[in-house]
């Protein structure tokens, strides 16, 4: 019987298939080419895929290009459209360069000589600024890692000429003859000298400094891209794109005219009006952003939130991962093993109650285990996802082991297998934090991802180690920041009172959705299966899932409690702090009316497209973000503000900033630091914004290792951890 039901089932699910292949070969005969292009322009479409769209069009009308063969029946798509755009532009790549070549403007200098080279240096130091860029090459991703890779050259443009000096092309000039450094030497003080503008400043600081040991991070002016984010934090920021988009002057990528084509492999004829175009452009839309700071004053505001705090903080990380962190590749390797035998345990243990092996990395092979043969519930159509497997902790003794394979396995491929390989030939990890780069204005970071490292899992963090004998790791973390700004956006008064006297926020929330007195639930808040300590965890999830927008579905998932319990718990939430109630309600007025939202900076998250949709859940994915948008950005804006406030005073202690992992500060500090110090650089952290509430950051030492700590007092009163 259930063999004809699946049969039944697939016969359906084929005969589904070929009435939809009928309806789009319907829909592709009736359909004639003018309407399938209005149809596609009709879509939401990039400016850039507008523009290869156009291209596409074009060339089909004049015959320059047509569709495949095996298309031909089938109802002309977007997606066809652009793969018909790479074939254009394959075959006019070759044009385009020639093109490249013949237009080459006057202004563009090939410094291949030392009378060109004394020409770059004086026409650097002669301008008020300039913009810098410089082309790469490496294999295996060498290209994109300055300790790995090689540079081919770099570009200045100033407002006169725009020069490109090759350094390591395959094609020689009388140059070549030089060493690098004394080529780059004749330019370090005119460089070192400068306002420098760059898009993507990181990359080329960074270069520049491991490579010839250049500090242009601190003459660092502008960063294209930074402004670029500051105008719109929802579109792609590429400067060609930008170009293409904004300045309506459209260029190729690199990517487009040198497919698989290392750069310093590229003729100079040809490299120099890549090269030297790509810094013109640069100041071009450096001038163009400019001019739009000026058209209102709130872009106004968003031009001093750039250059007063996004600058100085971008320039102070460009340092931070320049210094590194020391990393322990061989307890990386120790821990490695040792989680290895975990998994292997947990494995054995997994396979007894399943009653057979199976691949448990195949989500087919568990799937069709969890939900066909042991028959459990399926909360996701099948998905093994971590989000759906969490449901099903009480259905059965085996899903909290699968939880905790999974979790073991995640640990070794993102951390114990792979920081060993990112460490670099100075014993060191140089992560690449990315000063803005999510679209609320947070912190991202890749090569290690530092804020994905588990705090739960603290052995992960030990491997990380203080830069050298004579020097500690301390972390200074904001508490609660997020709620903070909460009460202070909100005006809450039962939640500023709270933090005007100390009293703990959780226990004051958990008064208010559980019926027991703050006292009663302060009392009993660590008794384990008291009911005071549950309320006080559920109203901790609940304090911060509201800064995140958390509806009663993810609330009842993360509390493991029906739909409707978790809807009373919010309904008791905004109960007992009606303003947090009126100020969200405000946030989503402000949101459809208007399209953004902004935080105490001025910050704008633009929600225009989604508040306008059609598709409801859109809209009000967009009134929840517009809820916790000025809280979240505002609370990043905070520790960036501090960041600036810093920067005079951790010179004067010889302190560094190595990371920033959410609302922590990580410093490289010496040794022999005073107490007074590290207060002092703590109140600067917590006084960077004043609030209706107090600001309150703690301090921890490591001595050793991140997050193996002693107390500020241990510390101070000459206790030390034994190694």
């Amino acid at each position: 019987m259930q063999l004809n039901l699946r049969l039944n089932n697939e016969d359906s699910q084929a005969k589904k298939e070929r009435v939809k292949q009928a309806v789009e070969r319907k829909k592709a005969a009736t359909e004639s080419m003018a309407e399938a292009w209005q149809r596609i322009f009709a879509m939401k479409n990039s400016e850039t895929d507008r523009q290869r769209l156009t291209e596409v069009k074009a060339a089909m009308a004049a015959g320059v290009i047509g569709r495949h063969p095996a298309d031909v029946g089938r109802r002309f798509s977007k997606a066809e459209a652009l793969r018909l755009h790479k074939e254009l532009a394959e075959k006019q790549r070759e044009g385009k360069i020639a093109a490249l070549v013949a237009k080459t403007p006057a202004n563009y200098v090939l410094v291949d000589t030392s009378e060109k080279l004394q020409k770059m240096a004086d026409d650097i130091k002669a301008s008020e600024l300039i913009a810098l860029d410089c082309e790469t090459f490496g294999q295996d991703g060498g290209a994109l890692d300055p300790w790995r890779g090689q540079m081919a050259g770099f570009s200045v443009s100033t407002r006169r000429f725009n020069f490109y000096l090759p350094l390591n092309h395959t094609e020689k000039t009388a140059l070549n003859e030089w060493a690098d450094n004394d080529i780059v030497g004749m330019l370090a003080v005119p460089l070192m000298s400068s306002k420098i503008v760059m898009h993507n400043a990181p990359f080329d600081c960074k270069w520049f400094a491991v490579k010839y040991g250049l500090n242009l991070h601190d003459v660092l002016y502008a960063d294209t891209r930074i402004m670029a984010m500051s105008l719109d934090e929802n579109r792609d920021h590429r400067l060609k794109n930008l170009l293409t988009d904004w300045l309506r002057q459209p260029s190729d990528n690199f990517d487009e005219l040198f497919p698989n084509v290392p750069f310093n492999e590229v003729p100079l004829d040809v490299a120099l009006p890549y090269a030297a175009g790509d810094t013109e452009k640069t100041l071009k839309l450096y001038d163009w952003i400019m001019r739009q700071y000026e058209r209102r004053e709130d872009l106004q505001r968003l031009k001093r939130l750039v250059f007063e705090i996004e600058m100085p903080v971008a320039r102070q990380f460009i340092w931070s991962d320049l210094r590194g962190i020391r990393f322990d590749v061989e307890d990386a390797a120790k821990l490695d093993e040792k989680l290895a035998e975990e998994e292997t345990e947990l494995q054995a243990k997994i396979y007894e109650l399943l009653g057979e092996e199976i691949n448990l990395n195949s989500p087919a092979q568990l799937s069709k285990k969890l939900f066909r043969d042991l028959k459990l519930p399926d909360y996701g159509n099948g998905s093994t996802n971590s989000r759906f497997m969490k449901k099903l902790k009480k259905a059965h003794p085996v899903i909290p082991l699968l939880l905790e394979y999974k979790e073991i396995g995640k640990l070794r491929s993102a951390f114990t297998q792979k920081l060993s390989h990112e460490v670099k030939h100075d014993g060191k990890i140089h992560p690449w934090h990315n000063t803005w780069g999510a679209a609320t204005g947070r912190f991202t970071c890749k090569d290690p991802n530092t804020q994905q490292i588990p705090a739960k899992r603290p052995e992960i963090r030990h491997l990380f180690k203080a830069t050298g004998p004579d020097r500690i790791l301390v972390s200074i973390d904001y508490s609660q920041i997020e709620l903070r700004v909460l009460a202070h956006m909100a005006n809450e008064t039962v939640l500023i009172d709270a933090f005007k006297h100390g009293r703990d926020i959780h226990s004051t929330t958990a008064a208010l959705i559980s019926g027991y007195t703050y006292e009663e639930i302060e009392s009993e808040k660590d008794t384990d299966g008291s009911p005071q300590k549950k309320y006080r965890k559920q109203a901790k999830i609940v304090n911060f899932g509201i800064v995140y927008g958390m509806g009663a579905g993810k609330l009842a998932d993360t509390l493991e409690i029906s739909k409707a319990d978790a809807q009373k718990i919010i309904d008791e939430y905004f109960r007992g702090y009606p303003r947090i109630k009126r100020y969200m309600d405000e946030q989503h007025r402000k949101v459809m009316r208007q399209g953004y939202v902004t935080d105490i900076f001025g910050r704008k998250r633009r929600l225009h497209d989604d508040v306008r949709s059609k598709d409801q859940w859109r809209v009000f994915a967009a009134q929840r973000q517009a809820g916790n948008f000025p809280i979240q950005a505002s609370a990043g804006s905070i520790l960036k503000k501090a960041i600036v406030d810093l920067q005079p005073v951790l010179a004067k202690y010889d302190v560094h900033i190595l990371l920033q992992v959410h609302d922590e500060l990580v410093y490289d500090c010496p040794c022999d630091i005073t107490k007074e110090a590290l207060y002092e650089i703590r109140d600067i952290q917590a006084n960077a914004v004043k609030l209706k509430v107090p600001v309150r950051c703690d301090i921890e030492i490591y001595p050793e290792r991140w997050q193996q700590k002693v107390t500020v007092d241990e510390w101070f009163s000459g206790i030390r951890p034994e190694k």
